[in-house]
């Protein structure tokens, strides 16, 4: 749940924000989608679009644990 409500706070600024990460989630996202997950507890902290991404320290908001994931680069395949 949410702490704060950024929508009623600032409707303008909330309005140009949320056009402007439609704008790049068009431009870069893709339909190939990847998800890191802890593997202490099984929740979902964070997803990849397509491309390279490299390596990060994750601290799992639910277990509390701290999580290494190495560099990851995908692509679609080739036929």
């Amino acid at each position: 749940m949410a702490k704060i409500d950024s929508r009623s706070m600032d409707p303008a600024r909330y309005a140009r924000v949320k056009a402007e990460q439609e704008e790049l989630q068009n431009q870069y996202s893709s339909h190939i989608m990847i998800a890191r997950l802890c593997p202490y507890c099984n929740m979902k902290l964070e997803m990849l679009c397509k491309g390279t991404h490299g390596a990060i320290f994750v601290k799992c908001p639910q277990c509390g644990e701290k999580v290494f994931f190495p560099p990851i680069s995908f692509r679609l395949a080739r036929r």
